[in-house]
């Protein structure tokens, strides 16, 4: 009896993928037939266009946003660079990509509006579909078990000319594409830096980048600058925050280590482990408890899964509410799987108990700082523009007081 009851769980089992992998199959057999038809696949139509209410896989101009597209590709011909025209584009108000094509229902209405920059021009001049063809195949996923998705090089997609009216004409696309390819240069060169990531924009709250100055003695000093002012410095949406990066990296980490002198002296240090030891070990007990509640949850699913199966050979119900309801039941299956995991997994880092007092004592000891022990205690640091330095820590022992800003001009 065991020995068929095992027969009969391998048998669902294989059923079970056979029948997702089927499904998986003609579905993208499907979609790949319509992309060589020329039939439009994206859910939102190209800005410039609409969807077509009578068939939904082809695109008609739309006459409020067409004129545009067509003055920024006569700007590009006539030698404007992407951000001149961006610039131009913000002063006339037109309105952008991300406020036509989108889910606009989605943002959060107190966002700064950003207007136009270099990157939406470039990506309006260099798409074909303006010149009336149907691009489909940019992208694929991994397989039907994953959520991971590739880009698939520009050779294989699946491109059909004269599948919807065109707003460019090729001769000036064509002369647009040799404007962008003679400007494009290859980027050789990639800056590593301490504070790449964790520092940001006190007033837009943007990561800050570096630019690279070089002298004429060939040193070269880097200096910082916020990523919102240089995408489009005629909005004045913020400020420069131009900074010495070597001078602002050493005034943090001495800052660092002076912050973990204060606090963390050797007095103080057991009190502090044994409350990070306690904290760790409630969200240990509470994770455990979630953990047991969602497989429990699981078993039940699994019957659910193995009813329907049962309800099918009985001819109790009918193959379309089989394959419904399976999918159903099987997808909320696999999410119950996949929070298990991600519960199991934070699980196993919560049992890694972080040994604070040798972070601290490294962190102070060592002369030469990598990213790795920055990230340990640092969460973020804010840098405004009257050049206050904020560093918020990790540890809440580090944060109890005020954290008090730093003044670069003072020091």
């Amino acid at each position: 009896m065991q020995e068929t009851s095992e027969d009969m769980t391998q048998f669902k089992a294989f059923f079970n993928e056979w029948f997702l992998r089927d499904c998986s199959k003609k579905v993208k057999n499907g979609k790949k037939t319509r992309a060589k038809e020329g039939k439009i696949m994206t859910t939102y139509a190209t800005y410039g266009y609409k969807k077509d209410p009578n068939d939904k896989n082809h695109y008609i101009i739309d006459e409020e946003i067409a004129p545009i597209v067509k003055e920024i590709f006569m700007l590009a011909r006539q030698g404007l660079t992407p951000t001149e025209i961006a610039r131009i584009m913000t002063e006339k108000g037109n309105i952008v990509p991300s406020d036509v094509v989108g889910n606009t229902h989605t943002r959060n209405p107190y966002e700064v509006k950003r207007g136009w920059n270099r990157n939406a021009i470039k990506r309006i001049l260099q798409n074909m579909t303006y010149l009336g063809y149907a691009i489909n195949g940019k992208q694929k996923k991994v397989n039907y078990k994953s959520k991971k998705i590739l880009s698939v090089p520009k050779e294989d997609w699946l491109i059909r000319k004269g599948m919807h009216e065109p707003i460019i004409d090729q001769e000036t696309f064509d002369i647009v594409q040799e404007h962008i390819r003679t400007r494009t240069r290859k980027r050789t060169r990639k800056y590593e830096w301490l504070l790449n990531g964790i520092i940001e924009c006190a007033e837009c709250g943007k990561k800050l980048s570096v630019i690279a100055h070089h002298l004429k003695s060939g040193k070269i000093t880097f200096y910082l600058k916020c990523n919102t002012y240089s995408t489009n410095t005629a909005l004045h949406l913020c400020t420069p925050h131009t900074n010495n990066l070597e001078k602002l990296t050493n005034i943090v980490l001495e800052t660092i280590r002076q912050r973990c002198r204060e606090y963390l002296e050797e007095s103080q240090y057991q009190i502090i482990a044994n409350n990070s030891q306690n904290k760790i070990a409630n969200q240990k007990d509470y994770t455990q408890k979630e953990i047991e509640i969602l497989e429990k949850k699981l078993i039940i699913m699994n019957r659910k899964i193995d009813n329907l199966y049962e309800d099918r050979v009985n001819g109790i119900i009918n193959i379309e509410d089989f394959k419904r309801m399976y999918s159903e039941a099987n997808n909320a299956k696999n999410n119950l799987q996949n929070k298990i995991k991600d519960l199991k997994n934070n699980h196993v880092k919560e049992e890694r108990v972080m040994d604070l007092g040798k972070i601290v004592s490294d962190f102070i000891s060592m002369k030469e700082i990598n990213k790795t022990m920055l990230v340990q205690l640092v969460d973020k640091i804010t840098l405004s523009e009257n050049k206050e330095i904020t560093i918020y820590y990790k540890f809440n022992v580090l944060n109890n007081k005020i954290n008090n800003k730093i003044n670069l001009k003072a020091s």
